[in-house]
């Protein structure tokens, strides 16, 4: 899930005819919608509670709910499902990972208890989690190495509004964005989320008062089934338009573990990120800074330490605006990412010689542009990203031998939320 890949986004007619079938599908599909479907019929994301939610970006929504149910004696239960495909063309890139690429990248159930004391989430199904400047991972692939099939599940107990404790499979804290393509307005992961841990196993306490929204967690960090991990988060409403968040998590013991959902150097790291939001019914902008520091641990492997500095804004802009927080039913919106970071120290690990990002010392940066279509359930966005290297260590960059300093990705995803 780490590796690393680059490439530079070449003229090409094929590319181009292999984008527009896609998109000209999409277009007949818009085109044979029933009228209505210009109607002012709204589709609600995820409200913030004291309890753990399923986040949503702004710029896609999952539809209203068809499939669930409420009942006073099993309370309300929403059921709710993800159908995506994708498309890519790349740059650089690097042994084993392809040029170009098209095939579904989720297939998933989202089972929800919303009411009472006992409450639950169920997140079944398969997944791609593609990242800017790093190789693709087949769904099945993913999937299997990483969490699973069912990457997050958990059982909150909400004795009230004001708090909650969620125990299981839980998004883990540190970084913005989350985990899945669907959930955010990029279709790709950034740099600055490749050093931060997706899912966790643990428990976590969430409490709300007013403008105050607190939690802290307890948690396997990345993965590794070792709950050596705290962190704690604390956010501030200033207006109803603008939130001020301070996050920490991070390792209290090393860990041995080295797999490809739990890699050494993330697992025994310090995670730091101060994080503003600012937003209203057409658009909305996220400037954040992060920090992560790996200790020298020599009893584990670790013979030095390394730190990554980051900085990242994410913005979006809805071309029909949003009313009282909802998506219209038709929602074109475009969404934009910037982001640079920096490495440093030595890790000096046998087995991972050229420590965080491109090495010791490297540095880079992302841009990444999404334009979005959502009608109703049905979603199509186009995404261009470029990654820029510099000061890498050679072999541990973009391309075949690992020596290119830049990649570009323009990928298509398209499908249902329903």
């Amino acid at each position: 899930m780490k590796q690393k890949i680059p490439w530079a986004l070449k003229s090409n007619s094929g590319v181009v005819r292999f984008f527009w079938k896609r998109a000209a599908v999409f277009i007949i599909v818009c085109s044979c919608l029933p009228s209505h479907a210009l109607s002012a019929e709204y589709a609600e994301a995820p409200k913030v509670e004291s309890q753990l939610t399923f986040a949503m970006s702004d710029t896609l929504s999952l539809s209203p709910n068809k499939l669930g149910f409420e009942s006073e004696a099993y309370g309300d239960w929403s059921v709710q499902g993800v159908a995506t495909g994708m498309a890519f063309h790349q740059s650089n890139p690097i042994v084993d990972d392809a040029t170009r690429y098209s095939n579904f990248s989720n297939a998933q159930i989202l089972i929800q208890k919303v009411s009472g004391p006992l409450q639950l989430f169920v997140q079944s199904g398969l997944y791609a989690i593609p990242v800017v400047g790093f190789s693709y991972v087949k769904p099945q692939q993913m999937t299997q190495e990483t969490f699973g099939y069912l990457p997050q599940a958990f059982i909150s107990f909400v004795p009230d509004a004001n708090w909650s404790v969620s125990i299981g499979n839980l998004p883990s804290m540190g970084g913005v964005e989350s985990t899945f393509t669907y959930q955010n307005i990029n279709i790709q992961r950034a740099l600055l989320w490749a050093e931060t841990n997706s899912v966790s196993r643990g428990l976590q306490i969430n409490h709300q008062n007013g403008p105050l929204k607190a939690a802290v967690t307890w948690n396997d960090g990345a993965y590794s089934n070792v709950y050596n991990w705290l962190g704690a988060s604390a956010s501030w409403d200033f207006s109803s338009t603008d939130t001020v968040s301070v996050v920490w998590t991070g390792a209290l013991s090393g860990t041995t573990t080295n797999t490809a959902v739990t890699p050494l150097l993330q697992n025994n790291s310090q995670i730091f990120n101060l994080i503003y939001q600012l937003s209203n019914n057409r658009w909305s902008l996220t400037p954040y800074v992060q920090y992560t520091y790996v200790p020298e641990n020599k009893a584990i492997g670790i013979n030095g330490s390394s730190d990554t500095k980051g900085v990242a804004l994410l913005g979006s802009y809805h071309i029909a605006p949003l009313v009282d927080g909802k998506a219209p039913y038709v929602h074109p919106s475009i969404a934009a990412r910037l982001e640079y970071m920096a490495s440093g120290g030595n890790s000096n690990v046998d087995n991972i010689p050229h420590g965080l990002l491109y090495g010791p010392g490297s540095s880079a940066w992302s841009a990444t542009l999404t334009p979005t279509y959502q009608v109703g359930k049905v979603f199509a966005r186009a995404e261009l990203a470029y990654v820029k290297a510099f000061g890498y260590t050679q072999g541990n960059a973009f391309g075949v031998n690992g020596n290119n300093s830049n990649q570009t990705r323009i990928m298509f995803e398209a499908g249902l939320l329903f």
